[in-house]
């Protein structure tokens, strides 16, 4: 499968608080009530990507996820088991996943289809078949959307992860539109839904120079779509293993530029 894109973007939050409602609503005149910082987030990367690419109200809107948003669960949990309080309105509202999708696509003034999308694992490469085999057939334009935020307690997270409690932990929205016209693309990327072993996958390290991508990254299991923008910036090349216990797949992007 071959798609080509056509602009990205990223922001990465350096700090514990990642707080960006306060540009929100100062620089994009956005009413950012009723939210969370996921939200905040994810609104936040795709005004981000409207500034660099046009946006055309028929673009397919995919959101995908290593955790989801985690705080508003701890928050319904804390109220119901707890406190023994009743959930508040708009957090049993955000409990569900779509809820995100839906503010960004309000956000860009999509009318097409808007989906939040999570596996349990290779959770940015299942999003990626899904996407295309939805706009293979509808010949639209696609937005893909990557986001994982860090937690009030952080602990939670690493304890969902599995990874040392010492790691550093970062919260990130990564973008890219993606097309089937390769007309002005910066870049093509092509992957498949085959899952390798680590024998085939050694057999092939011997004629190409790939970096392996594990799940429990610093920055959660969609770090993999801050690595294609980052080669997106550079105008680079870049084949990507990512692995999850003993399956890999393989991702390849070649820059047009």
């Amino acid at each position: 499968m071959k798609l080509y894109i056509k602009n990205f973007s990223s922001f990465v939050c350096d700090t514990k608080e990642c707080d960006i409602k306060k540009t929100l609503k100062q620089k994009y005149r956005y009413d950012t009530r009723r939210q969370d910082t996921f939200i905040h987030l994810a609104v936040y990367g795709a005004k981000l990507l409207e500034e660099k690419v046009k946006i055309n109200p028929d673009d397919e809107l995919y959101l995908t996820s290593g955790v989801g948003n985690i705080d508003v669960v701890l928050r319904t949990n804390t109220a119901v088991y707890e406190n023994h309080e009743p959930l508040k309105l708009f957090d049993f509202i955000n409990l569900l996943g779509n809820t995100t999708s839906y503010y960004v696509a309000s956000a860009l003034g999509l009318k097409s289809k808007n989906i939040f999308q999570i596996s349990d694992n290779f959770t940015y490469i299942n999003s990626l078949i899904s996407l295309y085999a939805s706009i293979n057939n509808s010949k639209k334009d696609a937005l893909l959307c990557a986001i994982d935020v860090v937690p009030q307690i952080e602990e939670t997270i690493k304890r969902v992860m599995g990874i040392e409690q010492d790691a550093k932990v970062l919260s990130s929205v990564n973008y890219q539109k993606f097309s089937l016209d390769k007309t002005d693309a910066l870049a093509e990327l092509e992957f498949d839904g085959k899952s390798y072993s680590l024998e085939e996958i050694k057999a092939q390290l011997v004629y190409n120079n790939y970096e392996i991508l594990t799940s429990k990254t610093k920055m959660f299991e969609t770090m993999i779509s801050y690595k294609i923008n980052k080669a997106l910036k550079t105008k680079e090349d870049l084949t990507l293993v990512e692995c999850f216990e003993d399956k890999y797949k393989i991702l390849t992007l070649k820059s047009l530029r």
